[in-house]
């Protein structure tokens, strides 16, 4: 599927693919930032945590093919993750009821050093035990 939806605004961060084939450009800065440890998001990250980024629906361009996984049954257009048909990469999605406005990015994706940091992490009782308490984010034992 190729998709662009055009965003408007003047902050401009590039996120992109390994390869890439799919290119998510924003014009706003994101509405919530946060990290993950929940074993869903293991499994979806392939690493010990995701770390996502949220931004308005139309502050979002998504250019490129990509392909789609619906993760509700029955499938629901409001949940789902998009990610480069090529590589695999630069995964977008939406989450149906929560920040139902907002597309949500790797922020990985944006591979930028100054990028916000998570303000919280979900699940961190989940997290593998190797990892460290770290220095800032809010540590939830749930959503």
């Amino acid at each position: 599927m190729t998709e662009v939806m055009q965003a408007s605004g003047s902050q401009n961060r590039v996120a992109r693919c390994e390869c890439g084939g799919l290119q998510i450009t924003v014009t706003a800065e994101p509405r919530h930032v946060h990290a993950c440890t929940c074993t869903k998001c293991q499994r979806s990250s392939g690493s010990a945590l995701s770390w996502s980024a949220w931004f308005p629906e139309a502050a979002v361009t998504i250019e490129g093919v990509y392909q789609t996984y619906h993760y509700s049954d029955p499938v629901d257009p409001r949940k789902m993750t998009g990610f480069c048909a090529t590589c695999g990469g630069g995964k977008f999605f939406r989450t149906g009821d929560y920040l139902s406005d907002c597309i949500g990015i790797s922020a990985g994706s944006f591979a930028a050093a100054d990028f916000l940091p998570p303000d919280h992490i979900h699940w961190w009782p989940d997290r593998p035990n190797w990892m460290g308490t770290p220095h800032g984010p809010h540590l939830l034992d749930g959503n």
